[in-house]
C-alpha cells in the first residue's frame, strides 16, 4: 500500500473557529471545525510532509494574519531546484521541498513549491521552517545541506563540509515567489547542522539560527569561533535584512559552559 504524505494536515485548531450559537448568558464556547485537508502536489511514499518535532525539526509555520502557510517535507525526493520546478523526478533522495499555501477567501490553495538552489540528496530541505507575520517572508532550513562557505550567499557548489547546514530565504511579491539569500554560519563546520532551529520576526528582517552541533568553546556574544574543544555545545546566530540584503549580525553562545557527566545510572 502507498501511505502517500505520511503525514497530510487536517487544518481546523490553528485557523477556522466557529462561534456558537447558544447565547454568552448559557456559557457560550467558540466551537472549531476543519476548512481544509491540505496535501502536497506531489505527495510521494515517506516525503514526510509535516513530520517535524523536538527531534526532526518544526516543519509547519503559520503567518500571524493566518493566511499563509509554510509546511516542509524534509524527505522528498524531487532532484528539481528552485521555485515551482519538476516535481516527477524523484532521484534525490531525502533532498526535501516546502510547499506554501495561500488562503483567498477562505479557499487554500497551493501557492509554491520551494526547493533549494543547490539541491542534492541527503540535505532535508524543509528541516525547519520560519514565516513572517505578513506571511512574505519565509526561511527554510537544510541541516544537513553540505556546502563548504560561509556566511551569505557563498559558493553553493562545494560539497566539502558534510552536514554543516543552510539556510534559505524567500520572499513573495503579489503571488510570485523567489529566492532572496543562501545563508551559512560564520563558522562553517561539518555536522554543525546550521538550520536545526528557525525563527523570523513579524516583520521578516531578523532571522535567528540555532547550529545545535556547533563546537566552539566560546562564551558570550561574537566570542572565538576558531576553537572547537567543546563538542556539540551548540550556537545561534543572528542575521538582519536592510535593503533586501541579509548580512550576520551576531554569533551567540551561552554565557556561562558548564561539563555534565551522565552515567548510566542517572537516566530512568
Amino acid at each position: 500500500m502507498v501511505r502517500g504524505f505520511r503525514c497530510a494536515l487536517l487544518l481546523g485548531l490553528v485557523i477556522a473557529a466557529v462561534t456558537s450559537p447558544r447565547p454568552a448568558a448559557q456559557g457560550d464556547v467558540a466551537q472549531w471545525r476543519a476548512v481544509a485537508y491540505i496535501k502536497a502536489s506531489n505527495a510521494g511514499e515517506d516525503d514526510h510532509l509535516s513530520a517535524g518535532d523536538n527531534v526532526n525539526g518544526v516543519e509547519l509555520a503559520l503567518s500571524r494574519d493566518g493566511n499563509t502557510m509554510v509546511v516542509g517535507a524534509r524527505r522528498e525526493a524531487s532532484a528539481s531546484h528552485g521555485i515551482n520546478g519538476n516535481q516527477a523526478d524523484n532521484s534525490a533522495a531525502d533532498s526535501g521541498a516546502a510547499y506554501i499555501f495561500a488562503r483567498s477567501g477562505g479557499t487554500w490553495v497551493q501557492q509554491a513549491y520551494l526547493k533549494a538552489s543547490n539541491a542534492q540528496a541527503g540535505d532535508g530541505f524543509g528541516f525547519a521552517v520560519a514565516v513572517s507575520g505578513d506571511g512574505n517572508t519565509v526561511a527554510v532550513s537544510a541541516n544537513f545541506e553540505d556546502g563548504a562557505a560561509a556566511g551569505v550567499n557563498g559558493d553553493q557548489g562545494s560539497n566539502a563540509a558534510e552536514n554543516s547546514g543552510a539556510v534559505y530565504l524567500f520572499i513573495r511579491t503579489g503571488t510570485a515567489w523567489s529566492q532572496q539569500a543562501y545563508i551559512k554560519a560564520s563558522n562553517t563546520e561539518s555536522d554543525d547542522r546550521f538550520g536545526y532551529s528557525l525563527a523570523l520576526s513579524d516583520e521578516g528582517n531578523t532571522l535567528a539560527v540555532g547550529a545545535s552541533n556547533e563546537d566552539s568553546v566560546a562564551t558570550g556574544m561574537n566570542g572565538n569561533q576558531a576553537d572547537n574543544s567543546a563538542g556539540q555545545a551548540g550556537a545561534a546566530y543572528v542575521f538582519t535584512r536592510a535593503a533586501g540584503n541579509w548580512s550576520q549580525q551576531a554569533y551567540i553562545k551561552p554565557s556561562i559552559r558548564k561539563q555534565v557527566t551522565c552515567s548510566a545510572s542517572a537516566w530512568p
